[in-house]
């Protein structure tokens, strides 16, 4: 089975580092790149040096099935590039936006999960690629690359932090128990799995630690393990409640010694796959999503449950979350569902976008005070859809050409 049906056909069913440089005359922003627009760079999540912060969007189905990942600044679809892609490896199944070397702009972190790495079949790979230009983009794998492990298939990127999950990575016998690894700067990859000490939980088979991310505060980091049954004490294969998922903090993913916590599904059934998806906003909370059931748990930031936001009907509620700096909460359900917008705050601010054809809402992410939506399958190449914080329409942006575009966002 092909990647892009493998990824239809699951939907459905709802530490060190090897980092080397590409060469310098390529992976650059498609329009002129200098030091002068490096040093014009401002915000936290501005790549091209124009002053406003940028979203990153991935279309991993692009040119052939080798990828393509978009900046969108100002209005503008920009593309980005790497060399040395192939097809079939998916560069853009997942994007982050992050200040990785800590100079003045933005740096866009792309996941490639579906990447041979040393004639290791889909091992993956993850790119990170300076804004400004001044530097050329830099490739990153597992030390021991798998065959299948999909490392890159999620990231989470903050500041100079940045996690990579290989949520296919095996441990041992046991298959498709997952990963993560996780940077500081141009330090060097670690490696956590649910086998780490202090860890919560134990590695199973289909488990699939990592599968989703989120930064906390500091060096805090939310994982999402939707696969894992809740089958008691031990180890258990295909026993207890299948794919019930679960959610695990760690509190400080640089600290020698890890400490953490792990949350279970609320309703404890079958098919809830919590922790498909995660966010955090600062000040405000965590939220982690059940799309199986259609709901979103609320947390403080003490990581009290505090509200499940619900919604009717198998549209995949909570399939994408994303959240701004200002405490709201956007949620897709890109099966019919749409994107609803809720609050840690008050329930009065709960608001739903109108809601769009197609997969409208698979990715979601916020920029400022705007929030864009993907639908990848929109008619030419997918689409994003841009809404202003208390807009009634909604705003169309697209590339010149591509597959997907909107699989995968981040601002």
């Amino acid at each position: 089975m092909r990647f892009r049906e493998a990824l239809i056909a699951l939907v459905f069913a709802v530490g060190s580092t090897s980092a080397t440089a590409a060469p310098a005359t390529a992976g650059r922003v498609t329009t002129a790149t200098t030091t002068t627009m490096a040093a014009a760079c401002a915000g936290a999540a501005d790549f091209d040096g124009d002053g406003v912060d940028d979203v990153v969007v991935g279309d991993p189905f692009a040119d052939e099935q080798k990828g393509a990942v978009h900046v969108v600044s100002g209005g503008k679809v920009v593309p980005v590039a790497v060399p040395g892609l192939i097809r079939g490896d998916a560069f853009g199944w997942a994007v982050g936006l992050a200040k990785v070397d800590g100079d003045a702009c933005a740096d866009v972190v792309v996941g490639v999960p579906y990447a041979d790495v040393d004639g290791v079949e889909d091992a993956g790979a993850a790119y990170v690629v300076y804004g400004g230009g001044a530097k050329p983009p830099q490739r990153l794998t597992a030390a021991q690359p798998q065959r299948f492990a999909h490392f890159g298939w999620s990231l989470a990127a903050r500041g100079d932090l940045v996690a990579i999950g290989a949520p296919y990575e095996d441990e041992g016998r046991l298959i498709d128990v997952g990963a993560i690894y996780v940077r500081k700067g141009p330090g060097e990859l670690r490696r956590i799995s649910q086998e780490s000490v202090d860890v919560r939980g134990n590695s199973e088979v289909g488990d699939q630690f990592g599968w989703s991310m989120a930064f906390g505060p500091k060096n805090a980091l939310l994982v999402g393990v939707p696969y894992e049954n809740d089958d008691g004490a031990g180890r258990q294969i295909e026993a207890g409640k299948i794919d019930s998922g679960s959610a695990v903090f760690i509190d400080d993913v640089l600290a020698p010694q890890i400490t953490s916590l792990k949350l279970d599904s609320p309703t404890n059934a079958s098919g809830d796959r919590y922790g498909y998806a995660v966010a955090y906003s600062e000040g405000s909370g965590y939220a982690i999503s059940s799309p199986g059931p259609g709901s979103v748990q609320l947390l403080d930031p003490a990581r009290k449950p505090i509200r499940t936001v619900t919604q009717g009907g198998r549209q995949a509620f909570g399939f994408s979350l994303a959240a701004s700096a200002d405490g709201r909460l956007a949620i897709g359900a890109p099966y019919g569902g749409g994107v609803r917008i809720v609050s840690w705050r008050s329930t009065t601010e709960d608001r739903k976008l109108p809601t769009g054809d197609g997969l409208f809402g698979w990715s979601v992410a916020f920029s400022g005070n705007k929030l864009f939506v993907g639908q990848p399958d929109a008619q030419p190449y997918g689409k994003v859809a841009v809404a202003g914080r208390n807009a009634e329409s909604l705003e169309p942006l697209q590339p010149q050409k591509g597959a997907d575009f909107g699989v995968s966002m981040a601002g």
